[in-house]
């Protein structure tokens, strides 16, 4: 049977072993202790020391005798303390080992109730969920950002490793095992028995995932080039990849991987980054560096993978179409094959009503809607599944810091003057924004990467609303909105001030773009010019270094609740993600340090400093730290679900969680299942 690991405790075994570590460094120190007492016996024994003592008045030797003597009994005394030492710390590690195996038991123990407690997947039917389906860049698993790219890459492709649930911190298995780390460098991935890619093409006949073969796909997003051997900005997480130091196949299922030293996000960071998707090399090779398929045309369907299940159709105006993997390599907890159904589809539907509509119809099995429409439906079929979770698409303005760039005018690069988005920011009405788009269902976000249900992370609420853009009082901020601009003198050159929003951000909320112009203009006193363009040209400007700013708007949820390694990639320079131009010599300090920080409290202490500095609340560096990407809101999300429709209990995560679906399934048993 193949291998399975279901990860739960996983977090449990590794403070263990921590645990195990540390008792070795303690070790360490009392055999320091040790070292330092035979020292001193060695002093005493050295025959040199006792002629020298011979040749001394009698008072010095008398005196040096008693020194001696004291030494001695100084040393007896530190051999007995560590000796005392050493049998409490063993004592306390037995126990500490004793209370771990318990908890370990009791887990299990809870999980096994929780799966015989739980009905029992069947087989069979189609789900069908809505959503963006043309809101789509790239098939290429190392490039695909959008969040409906990495919704259908969930299905098709796998991790080397991957969250179970990313906001507990659980990780488990993939395509390989969870790595044995034998010293804090290196990194053993076993390659998971059974795994192969699809029978499909380019890999017909379904051969078995190898080491090689992870080891490619690392090597891939390292040098991160195009057909020509170019070094291509579309793979925003090479940074991450590069802290690999090196890559070693060691055998069919043996990957060894080492890193450059202590990095607190070396796994988070990459292995179970959203970009770390991995794909058959004779798909890499046909589609992504004998040419740039992949990369260049969007709407054919190209899929080289080893998910639950396999790509049938594509049609970004109409839906996404996968069938069941019948030679898919996982199992349940009881040992049956998954995935349960025999295939999704995606259907291209996001405007409220039309979704409503198709929920009602039994067209879907699932959706997500404002909370004024779900209560309605939970109003006319109260036996709906109701789940409410964060949201973790953080709604958010960006800018781009870009000195090079000319402005849209040719007037020169508006943002250059700090102030000129500082006020932006402040103009930017949170209250308005939740009110009108969520109808009150979302709060307040600091920045993208720690957003409010962060909450070790983000900054507190009470502290939040004191910051300017933040603040309930509205006549405040405009008076602070108004000072800023009268610094920078842009009302006074009558130039018009250019944006972006994403089409799909009107689609799903109409009339939102004429709230925004209004909302910015009554507060700057200027002219907004609002260019509503896909978001494919939205991630080609970022690119190219032309991005004239948006207005609220949606972006990707937090790679890792921690935000070391996205700062590190995107608001340091040189990094794949920092495609903003943002520089700030204390931010790029903070960040190196956060990253060699394993102490959380010590490296929230540092993160707090960054937050301050790019929300531009520091007594030190004012505006000047200001972020190019600050955050409006986050939802909160309201889901239902026809009763027939069962998820895995993981897919409610704030992000990213696409490829929790192998383990959901349908009751097409159930009466009101559609025939």
């Amino acid at each position: 049977m193949t291998e399975r690991h279901d990860g739960r405790n996983y977090w449990q075994r590794m403070r263990r072993k921590q645990m195990s570590r540390r008792a070795l460094l303690r070790a360490s120190g009392r055999a320091g202790v040790g070292a330092a007492g035979l020292a001193l016996v060695g002093c005493g024994d050295d025959d040199d020391d006792s002629v020298a003592q011979v040749a001394q008045p009698q008072d010095q030797q008398q005196q040096a005798m008693q020194q001696q003597g004291q030494q001695q009994q100084q040393q007896q005394a530190m051999q007995q303390q560590a000796q005392d030492q050493s049998q409490q710390q063993a004592a306390a590690d037995q126990q500490a080992q004793q209370a771990d195996q318990q908890e370990a038991m009791e887990d299990d123990q809870q999980q096994q109730q929780v799966v015989s407690d739980a009905p029992q997947p069947q087989y069979g039917g189609t789900l069908k969920i809505s959503g963006p389906v043309s809101t789509h860049d790239y098939w290429d698993p190392h490039r695909g950002v959008f969040g409906p790219t990495q919704f259908m890459h969930g299905w098709v492709y796998n991790y080397i490793i991957r969250w179970k649930n990313k906001e507990k911190a659980e990780m488990e298995y993939d395509l390989a095992s969870l790595p044995e780390i034998p010293d804090g460098s290196t990194y053993i991935f076993n390659v998971t028995e059974g795994a192969r890619w699809h029978d499909a093409f380019p890999t017909e006949g379904g051969r078995a995932v190898t080491a090689e073969d992870l080891r490619f796909n690392i090597q891939r997003q390292k040098d991160a080039f195009d057909s020509t051997g170019v070094e291509d900005s579309t793979f925003l997480s090479s940074t991450s990849w590069r802290k690999i130091a090196t890559e070693e196949a060691v055998d069919d299922r043996t990957l060894r991987i080492t890193s450059e030293g202590v990095d607190s996000t070396f796994l988070s960071a990459s292995f179970l980054n959203p970009f770390g998707w991995q794909a058959a090399p004779e798909g890499i090779q046909a589609w992504g560096m004998d040419t740039d398929l992949w990369r260049d045309e969007q709407t054919v369907l190209r899929v080289a993978g080893s998910g639950p299940y396999i790509a049938e159709f594509f049609d970004p105006n109409e839906r996404y179409v996968v069938r069941r993997n019948p030679d898919y390599w996982k199992y349940d907890a009881q040992g049956n094959q998954l995935p349960y159904p025999d295939g999704f589809e995606y259907v291209n539907l996001f405007d409220e009503t039309a979704t409503e509509t198709a929920f009602r119809s039994k067209q879907i099995d699932t959706v997500g809607l404002n909370i004024a429409r779900v209560d309605s439906l939970m109003g006319d079929f109260p036996d709906l599944d109701r789940r409410i979770t964060a949201g973790g698409f953080t709604i958010q303005c960006r800018t781009n810091f870009n000195p090079d760039w000319p402005g849209e005018d040719g007037e020169g690069n508006p943002w250059l003057d700090r102030r000129m988005w500082a006020a932006f920011h402040v103009a930017t009405d949170r209250y308005l924004m939740i009110d009108t788009v969520y109808l009150g269902s979302a709060k307040p976000s600091a920045l993208p990467e720690t957003p409010w249900f962060s909450a070790f992370w983000a900054p507190a609420e009470d502290e939040l609303i004191t910051w300017p853009g933040y603040k309930p009082n509205r006549d405040e901020e405009l008076q602070l909105v108004s000072e800023l601009m009268d610094a920078t003198g842009f009302r006074e050159t009558g130039r018009v001030l250019d944006i972006i929003l994403p089409d799909v951000w009107e689609e799903r909320y109409p009339g939102i773009t004429e709230t925004t112009k209004s909302m910015y203009e009554t507060a700057m006193g200027i002219e907004l010019k609002i260019d509503i363009q896909p978001y494919t040209v939205v991630l080609q400007r970022l690119v190219e270094g032309t991005y004239p700013g948006d207005g609220p708007s949606w972006t990707n949820p937090p790679a890792d609740l921690d935000p070391t390694s996205t700062w590190l990639n995107g608001r340091v320079p040189g990094g794949s993600s920092n495609l903003y131009h943002y520089e700030h010599p204390r931010v790029t300090e903070l960040a190196e340090q956060m990253k060699v920080t394993l102490d959380l409290e010590e490296k929230k202490v540092l993160s707090d400093e960054v937050v301050q500095i790019m929300m531009g609340v520091h007594p030190e560096t004012g505006w000047d730290g200001i972020a190019p990407s600050i955050g409006v809101m986050n939802p909160i999300n309201h889901t239902v679900n026809w009763p027939w429709f069962k998820p895995d209990p993981d897919v409610y995560q704030f992000a990213h969680a696409g490829h929790r679906y192998d383990g959901s399934w349908l009751d097409t048993t159930h009466p009101d299942y559609p025939a």
